[in-house]
């Protein structure tokens, strides 16, 4: 039996990672040689036999290229459907293909009511990351708190005004200038402004001083600067092929299960953390909610908020509970180095319903 793996290379010059930590929940249940199946060309993929795929992914830049071809034999397990494109990628072909292989696993509740609309017999299935345990987990601890692209807004601000996000960034400057720059030395930028095209450190300055008026209201200064800043978002010509970013993105999951803490706003290293059962806090915002975030998409939470320990930005800070937050212990007033976070299993039906399926599939 020929075996896939599904990939999204990519074709700007960066590249988020998690793609390819989606790629690897993949991989991990595949004990033979694989080719890579690109996600955004699936119509047009030949072979001179069938290959079996997982086809969990985020569907899609190009919907048109929805259905697959022929040669590919598809598990449809863990989709998250864009509701933009849902018109546009859902074509009769590609309805009375997914019939054919129904029931489909959706990652959310939101893509699970889109195929139903259509006539899709479908459930949700949670998501394959939710599995990377069974390969990944790690008994030795490293004790690093890590910080993966956290949620916040220049100048704490849901402006869309780029003049008043840039000087409220410089107040916050103003206001926390030592530590601004303490924690620029080991922060991991993810965006910028027009100020960078003026002084890129300038730039990063107020981009830190506004993540820091944000995440002081919650987490002590042991955990802020001592903590490990890593950014989703790579650079295309840091790596060679696919290949490279598959060794990446392993890593980075071997990183994540040996860590003490990881806070993120990343769903794809949130749901692998929370898989290879590591203290792990997602960081929320009404924006993401919306789909006003990193990739537009809408709905994509519904159902897996389930499985996380989450905290809500606000421009006002992050509120913090315990009587809201069962699954924390603060010791004091903030999260710090002595706070303990709950090790969330209520993924483990899901984890296994999937694994099952998995297994059937390549049994068969």
């Amino acid at each position: 039996m020929k075996k896939g793996v599904l990939i999204c290379s990519g074709t700007s010059s960066v590249k988020n990672i998690g793609d390819y930590i989606q790629s690897v929940a993949q991989e991990q249940f595949i004990d033979s040689p694989y080719c890579f199946v690109e996600r955004e060309s699936l119509n047009q993929y030949e072979s001179k036999e069938p290959v079996h795929v997982i086809m969990n992914a985020w569907y899609m830049w190009n919907p048109e290229a929805f259905p697959p071809s022929k040669y590919i034999i598809p598990l449809y397990l863990s989709m998250h459907i864009r509701p933009q494109i849902a018109d546009r990628m859902l074509s009769c072909d590609a309805i009375e293909h997914l019939k054919r292989y129904e029931p489909i696993g959706a990652r959310d509740l939101g893509t699970m009511r889109i195929l139903q609309s259509k006539g899709v017999k479908s459930y949700f299935s949670g998501c394959l990351t939710l599995t990377l345990g069974e390969k990944y987990k790690s008994e030795l601890k490293s004790g690093e708190i890590i910080f993966v692209d956290p949620y916040f807004e220049l100048g704490c601000t849901y402006s869309r005004n780029r003049l008043i996000k840039i000087i409220r960034g410089f107040c916050l400057l103003i206001r926390h200038y030592p530590k601004a720059k303490r924690l620029n030395k080991i922060f991991a930028h993810e965006f910028s402004s027009p100020l960078r095209r003026i002084s890129l450190k300038l730039d990063q300055l107020i981009h830190v001083a506004s993540f820091y008026h944000s995440y002081s209201s919650a987490f002590s200064d042991d955990i802020l600067f001592n903590a490990l800043y890593i950014n989703h978002t790579v650079n295309q010509s840091d790596f060679h092929d696919d290949n490279e970013k598959m060794e990446y993105a392993r890593s980075l999951i071997r990183k994540y299960a040996a860590a003490k803490l990881v806070v993120s706003s990343r769903i794809h290293c949130v749901l692998p953390c929370v898989g290879v059962e590591t203290p792990t806090i997602f960081i929320n915002s009404e924006q993401l909610e919306k789909g006003n975030g990193r990739d537009g998409s809408s709905g994509r939470f519904e159902g897996l908020l389930d499985f996380m320990n989450t905290l809500l930005w606000t421009p006002q800070g992050i509120h913090l509970s315990e009587d809201e937050h069962k699954w924390l212990e603060l010791n004091g007033d903030k999260i710090s180095l002595q706070s303990k976070v709950e090790i969330r299993l209520d993924h483990y039906e899901k984890k296994n319903e999937m694994i099952e399926r998995i297994n059937e599939f390549f049994n068969e």
